[in-house]
């Protein structure tokens, strides 16, 4: 997550247009994260919580780019036509949602704040209209829920509360790229 993270930071700061928006829609995820290696009491432990955020945004990802592709809207500053729905609003809102099922409303309120705030920026600089963050949003919230559900379902299924994890970052000189070893145990 943390590689996924690096890279994609690095692609937005390759952009021509780069808003603070390309990093803030990272911050609720990384809370889903943090606040329970924090000490915060949370509702699962960290295996299941890395897996719940990480099957999110591979079903955020696939919906939002399907969707990118086949309604094929023009952005409101004319720079592409993969406006609908935000990306950036429903990774944000997909991390708020995670956050809110894992410490209640107390975190949650604050996470969403945020989220909205990615939304509104996204249409403030021209790069989204409304209902493509709004439609974002709804994608975020509909990715965590289908990500926990999922997660929950493989639980009770095959696992016996005897889940490890491993992650091992490396960095290949040959290729000269991040690299990374994720093993789940179950």
């Amino acid at each position: 997550m943390v590689i996924l993270l690096f890279c994609q930071i690095s692609a937005a700061q390759n952009r021509e247009h780069s808003y603070i928006e390309s990093y803030t829609q990272y911050v609720p995820a990384i809370a889903d994260m943090g606040l329970g290696l924090l000490g915060v009491q949370s509702r699962s432990r960290f295996v299941e919580r890395s897996i719940e955020l990480g099957l999110s945004f591979v079903i955020d990802a696939a919906i939002v780019n399907a969707l990118k592709m086949s309604v094929d809207e023009l952005r409101p500053d004319g720079s592409s036509h993969n406006s609908f729905p935000s990306g950036h609003t429903s990774v944000a809102f997909a991390g708020a949602e995670l956050v809110r099922l894992q410490y209640g409303w107390g975190w949650g309120i604050g996470s969403y704040a945020l989220a909205t705030s990615v939304a509104v920026m996204r249409v403030q600089h021209q790069r989204h209209f409304w209902w493509d963050t709004a439609a974002g949003a709804c994608i975020g919230i509909l990715s965590a829920h289908a990500g926990k559900y999922i997660t929950c379902a493989v639980k009770n299924k095959f696992c016996a509360d005897k889940v490890e994890m491993a992650f091992a970052p490396s960095f290949d000189p040959f290729a000269a790229v991040p690299v990374a070893c994720f093993s789940l145990r179950f």
